[in-house]
């Protein structure tokens, strides 16, 4: 969250500290933030995804809040922005923008009012989240160049880094594709996933057969990966509950 007005910062904070504890384990405030630059900093630092953000517009800063939405889309592309102003005449902008903002939230209303609306909003936001979880645990996405592709997550057989740097090679029912990513973020994603060393995921329904002597796993394609020695009793786990 970020307000400049350590006042208005604190009763926003505690309202959403409240909402959590009575509400939902699904969030946590990560940043309480009275200017602009603290934000972008956390972005390029802790490279969040899928986070709530409540904004002022008027951040008595060279960077407006709507600025300021403008980096979070940027660098957090599924982002939720929660405008919370006095200056709810500006929403047209936002959209102008394309910052694609949740909602606007004036702050100069009664509390009781403020707060139904914040608690809606999250209620929203926290419904936006579980519906995005249930449609990834379903399928996988991954974008080549321009193209984005929806693939059934039946269709992922594993995941492996390239010899380019930053990118992976994705292993699929119907071929092969490399495109920009990172395994742990497609790890943490795509929980359908299961990690057998430090450089392969893979999708547990399309095991062919698995050699616990020589630590390898086969695929129905032909193709096989070796698992570290720390991952056999997870794998045997896993392979029980897939059967």
């Amino acid at each position: 969250m970020c307000e400049d007005d350590p006042i208005q910062l604190e009763q926003l904070d505690t309202l959403v500290e409240n909402y959590i504890l009575f509400h939902s384990d699904l969030f946590k405030v990560e940043l309480q933030a009275s200017k602009p630059e603290q934000v972008s900093n956390y972005l390029n630092e802790a490279e969040p995804q899928n986070g709530i953000y409540f904004l002022d517009i008027d951040l008595k800063s060279e960077i407006d809040g709507i600025q300021l939405a403008e980096i979070i889309r940027k660098k957090d592309v599924q982002a939720e922005i929660i405008f919370v102003t006095t200056h709810d005449e500006l929403a047209p902008l936002t959209l102008k923008r394309k910052v694609a903002a949740l909602d606007f939230i004036a702050k100069d209303q009664p509390l009781d009012d403020y707060r139904k609306e914040i608690y809606d909003t999250l209620d929203y936001a926290k419904q936006i989240i579980d519906e995005t979880r249930t449609v990834q645990k379903k399928g996988f996405s991954f974008e080549v160049g321009t193209q984005v592709f929806n693939l059934d997550k039946s269709e992922v057989v594993f995941l492996e880094a390239s010899d380019i740097p930053h990118r992976l090679n994705l292993y699929t029912t119907n071929g092969k594709f490399e495109f920009y990513g990172k395994l742990s973020e497609l790890e943490t994603k795509y929980t359908f996933l299961f990690r057998i060393s430090r450089s392969c995921l893979i999708n547990p329904e399309n095991i062919h057969h698995v050699d616990f002597s020589i630590r390898e796993v086969g695929f129905a394609d032909g193709s096989s990966r070796k698992f570290s020695i720390g991952k056999s009793k997870k794998l045997k786990n896993i392979i029980q509950q897939t059967l």
